[in-house]
């Protein structure tokens, strides 16, 4: 189930509501209850894998151990 709900946004050209990402998996046969979406959008969300804005959800990608490393060393305004 995360596998599918982490594909419907990585193929989403921007932000995503939550009933587009049901009816996504719904599509691919895939379907689900809301509570079994929030359950498995926390889970993504405690790993750093996806955000969610005022526009809707988002995948993030993960990040290289450089770009982590010029986070954390680089200067901060």
């Amino acid at each position: 189930m995360i596998e599918y709900v982490l594909g419907a946004l990585q193929k989403s050209e921007g932000p995503i509501s939550r009933n587009q990402v049901l009816a996504t998996l719904a599509r691919w046969g895939h379907s689900t209850t809301r509570p079994s979406l929030n359950a498995a959008l926390a889970f993504l969300g405690d790993e750093g894998m996806v955000a969610e804005g005022s526009k809707g959800l988002i995948w993030v990608p993960e990040a290289s151990s450089q770009l982590l490393e010029a986070i954390r060393k680089g200067p901060h305004l």
